[in-house]
């Protein structure tokens, strides 16, 4: 294999490495929290229906105000999945003033 195959390899592999690892990190510090806090909703909403008398209807109405919640809606943000999207946009916007091989990660980018 030539020298300058070994290299790009290596590239790639190191960016893949760099994301999986960047996504492990956000998924342990935001999921855990985000979860607790969805959690923490639904049990405010269940208590605010009893305590109310509010219908399943009623409350969907209700719940259209309430801001808190609409994140929640689509499911937890920071999940691996999430984590490994942000961080391959932050590699993707990386600007010209970063060393030559995330450069090289961010013309990459451009054809994937």
């Amino acid at each position: 294999m030539k020298r300058q195959n070994v290299r790009t390899l290596a590239l790639i592999v190191c960016t893949f490495t760099y994301l999986l690892v960047g996504a492990a990190v956000f998924d342990a510090l935001e999921s855990k929290q985000e979860t607790s806090e969805k959690k923490s909703l639904e049990e405010r909403r269940l208590e605010l229906m009893s305590k109310y008398n509010l219908s399943e209807k009623n409350y969907e109405e209700l719940e259209l105000v309430v801001l808190k919640l609409k994140p929640h809606k689509a499911g937890v943000q920071w999940k691996f999945a999430g984590s490994f999207y942000f961080a391959i946009t932050v590699i993707t916007t990386i600007g010209k003033y970063f060393p030559p091989v995330l450069q090289t990660c961010t013309f990459l980018s451009a054809f994937v």
